[in-house]
């Protein structure tokens, strides 16, 4: 019976050591995130290969039409205007003088038409008048040819003065034309971005003055990489966001595709899209200038089986975490994006693939512990099957 025993205690012993040398030999498990498969929402999209833009369809750099000195600047930088409203004036005085001479001139030439038309239809009263009595026979025909005469030189001195009211009506115009030509007004609704000149500066025809932008017809120009040009569409949804407000997005279409491929950067050709930005009172205002990206969505299917796309290998294969260990598995995929791959076969709702393969050691076999999943939340089942492990 003593010897009995002791081969007991001794193979008892022999176990705990073989034991305990397999546990000190094997590796110990790989901390490691993982994703469950689950249903949602993939899109297959694509994205700009380089910062866009925020751009204006009404963008205006303002000028003189006549050379002159800045008299009155009306507005600053900044300023909301109407379009017509006067936003730039260069002296006027000279101008305004001549205007005042020009209307004067009218008055008196206008007022010479008056007297001429008047005196041409008394002589052409007096000529009517006349006429019957010499049918008569009480007038001689010398009287006749008086009165005609008359008429004739009346009518004549209104032709003249005719022309001279409206030579006059002209000068007008002229001048008026002149002086409004030294005003600078809005040619839409906008927003005064810029000044170049002070009062009191010389400035000449062709010159900016002030550049003015609308910020109710702004829209996104973004570069899409030529591989993807075949697949854009004019009314394609997309989402914007701007570089100035993270998290903000804004759902917009496809409103142009460049007809041809830039070329200007022979290792990088793109073709140009535009996306509208319409006014949106819930969102902050986007600005002319700022950096934006976008998201253009191909196709999309809602409530299919997907997982992250950092999940995925080369091949269409996982690593899907079974009993504390990273088995390798060959999916067959759908729809993908940067952030979504839809899984049409090789894996079912609730199966967890390992999503931290850049990992040192992570393949397939390799012992593995879950600490936690995407949202946070503790993988209590897969650390229960890592310990109980030999």
């Amino acid at each position: 019976m003593l010897r009995w025993r002791r081969w007991l205690v001794g193979l008892i012993v022999l176990a705990a050591l073989v034991f305990a040398t397999r546990r000190l030999a094997s590796p110990r498990p790989i901390a490691v995130e993982a994703a469950a498969v689950e249903r949602g929402a993939v899109e297959d999209v694509v994205a700009n290969s380089e910062g866009g833009t925020v751009r204006s369809r009404a963008e205006a750099r303002l000028g003189v039409e006549r050379a002159g000195r800045v008299a009155r600047i009306l507005f600053r930088e900044g300023a909301r205007v109407r379009a017509g409203t006067v936003v730039l004036a260069l002296e006027s005085s000279t101008a305004a003088t001549q205007l005042e001479a020009a209307r004067r001139d009218f008055e008196a030439a206008d007022a010479a038409h008056e007297a001429a038309h008047a005196a041409e239809l008394l002589a052409r009263q007096d000529l009517a008048r006349r006429e019957p009595l010499r049918r008569d026979g009480l007038i001689s025909a010398e009287e006749i040819d008086a009165a005609r005469s008359r008429l004739e030189s009346t009518a004549a001195e209104l032709r003249v003065a005719e022309a001279r009211r409206a030579g006059a009506q002209s000068a007008v115009r002229l001048a008026e034309d002149e002086l409004a030509h030294l005003v600078v007004r809005a040619p839409f609704d906008g927003v005064l971005t810029r000044r170049d000149v002070e009062i009191g500066e010389s400035v000449v025809p062709g010159q900016t003055v002030l550049e003015l932008v609308a910020l109710d017809r702004l829209y996104v120009s973004a570069p899409i990489d030529e591989r993807d040009a075949g697949r854009l569409a004019r009314g394609l949804p997309a989402r914007v966001t701007l570089d100035a407000y993270p998290g903000v997005e804004w759902p917009v279409s496809v409103t142009r595709v460049a007809p041809m491929v830039e070329t200007v950067k022979e290792q990088n050709r793109t073709i140009e899209v535009e996306l509208d930005l319409r006014p949106d009172g819930s969102r902050p205002p986007p600005r002319p200038g700022m950096t934006a990206d976008v998201e253009i969505v191909l196709a999309r299917r809602d409530a299919v089986l997907r997982i992250p796309s950092l999940a995925l290998l080369e091949g269409d294969r996982v690593l899907v975490a079974e009993r504390g260990r990273a088995a390798a598995r060959q999916v067959r995929t759908g729809l993908r994006n940067w952030q979504w791959t839809e899984i049409q076969g090789g894996l079912g709702p609730g199966e967890r693939v390992i999503t931290s393969l850049d990992r040192l050691g992570v393949k397939a076999g390799a012992r593995i512990a879950i600490a936690a999943n995407p949202r946070g939340e503790p993988a209590a089942a897969d650390s229960a099957a890592t310990a109980a492990l030999p």
